[in-house]
């Protein structure tokens, strides 16, 4: 793994990082993380298809931003570095333009606050690769690559299946289907590992705090997603866990 040098600025950073990566769970769980959307969203703000825009299209901009310096004349690794982190947030803004079905509004702040995030972990890794870790990707980047891309495949399978349990009505129904036989969250757990195959592909320590972050928040999310669904429906299967079959 590659780390910074250890500048004041650097230690800022990824000491903040670290303890995002520390807090969020018990934050998540405890409702206190601020993240009201979706099943945990206000009664009033803006629509919630506005906020997933910018919570998604911001970081395309910042991606932009991060590579202007090379992308014209871009080595072998800053295409697959680049092109992954992009298909990620373009496939989950066109995800959120033509799939996802939306109830209810989201907290702006909620939208504004994800929106710099996320952005952050897709300006920083491109940022960085001006001086790619390798001219060409080696096995273990290849190994991410692919762990990322089948996994955000399995990823989209899981949101369609979410979307078209809202064909004929915008209430909430528990899903059904594939792996939400098992966890309430598959998509979560697919999104974790196209995140550590981003990890495999661009080993950088700020990937694998971006990594590290995105598998304990949407692990606290998924654990409070099940507590929500057990108090909501009484039917709910008992045996059905939040994010890893049988396990978790």
């Amino acid at each position: 793994m590659i780390f910074p040098q250890w500048t004041l600025g650097n230690i800022i950073l990824y000491g903040y990082l670290a303890f995002l990566t520390l807090a969020i769970v018990p934050m998540e769980l405890r409702g206190m993380a601020m993240m009201e959307y979706s099943k945990f969203r206000t009664s009033k703000g803006i629509s919630s298809r506005t906020g997933m825009l910018l919570i998604y299209g911001l970081p395309l901009l910042a991606l932009l931003a991060g590579a202007s310096t090379y992308l014209t004349q871009p080595a072998p690794y800053q295409i697959v570095v680049f092109a992954a982190l992009f298909g990620h947030f373009i496939k989950r803004t066109l995800e959120v333009l033509f799939l996802h079905k939306y109830s209810g509004p989201m907290n702006p702040y909620t939208a504004i606050l994800i929106a710099c995030f996320y952005s952050l972990t897709a300006f920083l890794p491109v940022y960085l690769n001006r001086q790619p870790l390798m001219q060409e990707p080696d096995a273990l980047a290849y190994v991410g690559l692919v762990l990322f891309v089948v996994s955000e495949g399995l990823n989209f399978l899981h949101h369609r299946i979410l979307s078209n349990l809202r064909r004929d009505t915008m209430e909430y129904v528990v899903p059904r289907g594939a792996l939400f036989e098992w966890v309430v969250c598959p998509h979560f757990l697919f999104e974790i590992v196209a995140w550590l195959g981003l990890f495999l592909l661009f080993r950088h320590l700020a990937m694998f705090l971006f990594f590290a972050f995105m598998a304990a928040y949407l692990t606290g999310r998924s654990l409070r997603t099940l507590r929500w669904y057990r108090e909501k429906f009484a039917d709910f299967p008992p045996d059905r866990k939040a994010i890893v079959p049988f396990v978790l």
